[in-house]
């Protein structure tokens, strides 16, 4: 039997040391820098918990071993032999947890009922179902605690509304000391070739997805044809570009993308207007009658 001294080799030392610099700082800071919200830090100040009193539950058990190897060497053969016809730890332990009834004593918990020759045996939960059973309700009780009576963590909606402003903070750190002249208002629609083009990258990598490539929809509307559910100008695609429609899965783009790339896609938007793909999906909406159509309105569709 190894020693504690032969166990904890240099090696496993510096396992466990490396793992200790790692993930105490990773249980206060995320990856971007950030500090987590007080709800991960409490997981994982929990899990740490649980994690060092596993260790120390297995270090026990350990000396244990070594404390028990020490006694059988002081026992004589006689005691020896006695020592071993009892049942081991484990096997104690298992039927403690499990409540066993020997097969000669289940004459005891035979209960009258007979369902054609099946007896029934009044046999109780088994101790480890029980005890995940009040472990359920103490954890219960904790988030009970802290989310809905000390409110020291943030419920979803919460914690929801926490990520997005964090998204609007990053949008605006993107944008820097860029400003715009323009906002959903006064966009006006952009010919020039470099916008379509930026427009159109953004187009096919985001929008895409629901809208095909062509435009042609599929589980977002056809944007080919002269029928809009939100309206077909250059202020209205742009508006719905930059609020979604959250009701329909169609989210916000104004935390992901400044106003210029927005007006950028919502540019090259309108130049699918009446290139009629195959296999497009039925009108939808409101028949929309432009003031006036942009000239030259596919010349980057086939790029």
């Amino acid at each position: 039997m190894k020693t504690l001294k032969q166990f904890l080799t240099p090696g496993r030392l510096k396992l466990m040391t490396l793992f200790s610099l790692i993930a105490l700082p990773a249980s206060a800071q995320s990856t971007n820098g950030t500090f987590w919200s007080q709800e991960m830090i409490f997981y994982t100040m929990v899990g740490l918990v649980f994690a060092v009193a596993l260790l120390v539950l297995l270090v026990s058990i350990y000396v244990l071993q070594l404390l028990k190897a020490f006694v059988r060497n002081d026992m004589t053969e006689e005691q020896l032999a006695a020592y071993e016809a009892e049942p081991s730890f484990w096997a104690k332990l298992w039927q403690k947890w499990n409540d066993f009834k020997p097969i000669e004593k289940e004459g005891e918990i035979l209960l009258d009922h007979d369902y054609d020759g099946i007896r029934e045996l009044d046999n109780h939960l088994p101790p480890w179902w029980k005890g995940l059973f009040y472990v359920t309700i103490v954890y219960a009780v904790i988030y009970l605690l802290v989310f809905h009576v000390f409110e020291t963590a943030p419920l979803q909606e919460e914690q929801y509304e926490i990520e997005m402003a964090r998204a609007e903070e990053a949008a605006l750190q993107r944008q820097g000391d860029q400003t715009y002249d323009f906002d959903e208002t006064t966009v006006t629609f952009s010919d020039d070739p470099g916008d379509l083009g930026a427009g159109k990258k953004i187009y096919d990598s985001q929008c895409a997805p629901c809208h095909k490539v062509d435009g042609g929809g599929s589980v977002g509307p056809n944007l080919t044809d002269d029928y809009w559910l939100h309206g077909g100008s250059m202020k209205d695609i742009y508006s719905t570009v930059k609020f979604g429609v959250p009701d329909k899965g169609m989210i916000s783009w104004e935390s992901l993308l400044n106003p210029e790339k927005m007006r950028q896609v919502s540019s090259y938007i309108m130049t699918l207007r009446g290139t009629n793909p195959p296999g497009a999906k039925a009108a939808q909406g409101d028949l929309f009658v432009p003031e006036e159509v942009p000239s030259d309105t596919t010349s980057v569709n086939n790029d």
